[in-house]
């Protein structure tokens, strides 16, 4: 079985509330696939209540609110589901339509592909040892210790050492911040610290691919 998937469109606000409909409520908060908890926790394995090792299939069954998207990739554009309730989107990536390598679109997705990459963003939710979403690097630092921080296009990837398969997406303020390494030569832990004082986080990843990363710290 597959999905026939219309190339480059993105699911409308008013698109998104119509598939929002049916969503029940128990005690003012929603109880959709995330769980009944407002603010739900992230973790490498899930999101809330939502196991992150499901099939499309499953997702789709599980989620009545689930809806279609796009997202930006590292220099590519991806189609992708999308879940929201109020002050949390979290888009799992699907499939690849264009990339460098060339325009793939339209595509067909089975329905018993896995989603490779989900980003998380908003205020209704928290990373391992309650940090909000809303924190910002130094934040990162005095909860999780020492972290990576590679900078690709005008966004910082920031790897949480003692949390494997959770990365952070942050905005580079400054095209010459001194992140990567130069000659081989990685910077001055207390410059990137300096550089990166002050900025918040912009999006959180989650992947099994992450998992298998070993951050250079």
């Amino acid at each position: 079985m597959s999905i026939a998937l219309l190339a480059g469109v993105v699911a409308t606000d008013a698109a998104l509330s119509r598939r929002s409909h049916g969503v029940a409520r128990t005690g003012g908060q929603a109880a959709d696939c995330l769980g009944p908890d407002s603010i739900v926790q992230i973790a490498p394995t899930h999101i809330g209540a939502l196991p992150l090792n499901l099939s499309l299939a499953e997702l789709r069954r599980r989620c009545a609110n689930l809806g279609w998207t796009t997202t930006n990739g590292d220099e590519s554009l991806d189609t992708a589901i999308l879940l929201t309730r109020p002050g949390l989107r979290v888009v799992g990536v699907v499939a690849n339509l264009a990339s460098e390598e060339g325009d793939r679109r339209p595509v067909q997705v089975d329905s018993g592909v896995h989603v490779t990459l989900w980003k998380v963003s908003g205020t209704g939710a928290v990373l391992p040892d309650g940090v909000p979403l809303t924190a910002k690097w130094e934040d990162l630092r005095r909860a999780y210790g020492p972290l990576s921080a590679n900078a690709l296009n005008g966004v910082v990837y920031v790897g949480l050492c003692r949390r494997p398969g959770i990365g952070v997406l942050m905005k580079l303020t400054h095209f010459d911040a001194p992140i990567n390494a130069v000659n081989g030569e990685p910077p001055n832990p207390a410059v990137v610290d300096s550089a990166m004082a002050g900025t918040p986080i912009d999006v959180v990843e989650v992947a099994p691919s992450l998992m298998r990363l070993n951050p250079s710290c």
